[in-house]
C-alpha cells in the first residue's frame, strides 16, 4: 500500500475514532446536565406543592392571621414560578395558572386541579430520573399523592369548620378521604389526628374545631411527611 494513503488512512480512522469519544463525551455531560435540571425541577415541585396546598387550605379564610400567612404563601409562588422549564424539559406551561389562583384564593377546585396536573410533573420527572440510574426515587409520585389526600382533608375540614355543624358535601368528602388514609398507613399519629377531626368536626352535631385549629392539627404531619419525601432526592 502506498505509505502516502496508509498514514492518511491511519488519521481518518484516528480522527473517527476521536469524533466518536467527543460525542459520546458530550452526550454524557448533556445527560448530566439534564439529570441536574430534572432534579433541581423536582426539588422546585415539591416546594410548589407544599405552598400551593397551605395557600387552598388558606383560601376562604379572612381572619388577619390567615389572609397575612396567604399572601406570604403567595409572594413565596410568584418567585417559584419564575423562569418555569417547561420549554426545556418538555413539561406542561403551568405556571401560566398561577396569576388567576392568585387573585382567587378561595376557588378550592382550581387549586386542586393545578396541584393534580403538578403531581403528574412529579410523576414525569420521577420516571426520567429513575431511568437516570436514580433507583432510590421510585415511589416518589405515588407518595406526593397520598400527601394531597392529607392536604385536600386539611383544606376541606378548614372549610367546613366555619359552619355550625359540617355540610354534608363537605361531610361526604372527609369521610372518603379519612377512611383512605386509614387504609393506606398504619400510623397511629395519623389514626388519633383522623379520630379527632370525626369526633369534633365531621360527625359533630356542632363543629368544635376552629378553622385554625383545624389547620394548626394537620399541618405538622403534612410536612413532616414532605420532609421525608424530599429527603429520597438527596
Amino acid at each position: 500500500m502506498n505509505p502516502e494513503l496508509f498514514i492518511a488512512l491511519g488519521l481518518g480512522v484516528a480522527l473517527l475514532t476521536l469524533g466518536h469519544c467527543l460525542s459520546q463525551r458530550a452526550e454524557r455531560r448533556h445527560q448530566q446536565a439534564l439529570g441536574k435540571l430534572e432534579n433541581r425541577t423536582l426539588q422546585r415541585c415539591l416546594e410548589l406543592l407544599q405552598a400551593l396546598q397551605k395557600h387552598r387550605g388558606l383560601g376562604a379564610q379572612q381572619d388577619l392571621h390567615s389572609v397575612s400567612q396567604r399572601n406570604a404563601l403567595a409572594r413565596q409562588l410568584d418567585e417559584l414560578w419564575l423562569n418555569w422549564p417547561g420549554t426545556s424539559l418538555q413539561l406542561p406551561p403551568l405556571q401560566q395558572h398561577w396569576p388567576l389562583l392568585r387573585r382567587k384564593p378561595a376557588d378550592f377546585e382550581a387549586h386542586s386541579r393545578l396541584i393534580d396536573a403538578l403531581l403528574e410533573v412529579i410523576e414525569q420527572l420521577e420516571d426520567r430520573l429513575y431511568q437516570h440510574q436514580h433507583p432510590a426515587i421510585r415511589g416518589l409520585g405515588e407518595a406526593c399523592r397520598a400527601l394531597e389526600d392529607l392536604a385536600r382533608l386539611r383544606g376541606l375540614a378548614v372549610r367546613a369548620a366555619n359552619y355550625s355543624r359540617c355540610p354534608a358535601g363537605l361531610q361526604m368528602q372527609m369521610r372518603f378521604l379519612c377512611e383512605r388514609l386509614d387504609t393506606q398507613s398504619p400510623d397511629q399519629t395519623l389514626h388519633a389526628l383522623l379520630e379527632r377531626l370525626r369526633q369534633e368536626l365531621i360527625e359533630s352535631p356542632q363543629v368544635r374545631l376552629a378553622p385554625a385549629d383545624c389547620f394548626a392539627l394537620l399541618t405538622p404531619l403534612i410536612d413532616q411527611r414532605l420532609q421525608g419525601i424530599r429527603l429520597t432526592l438527596a
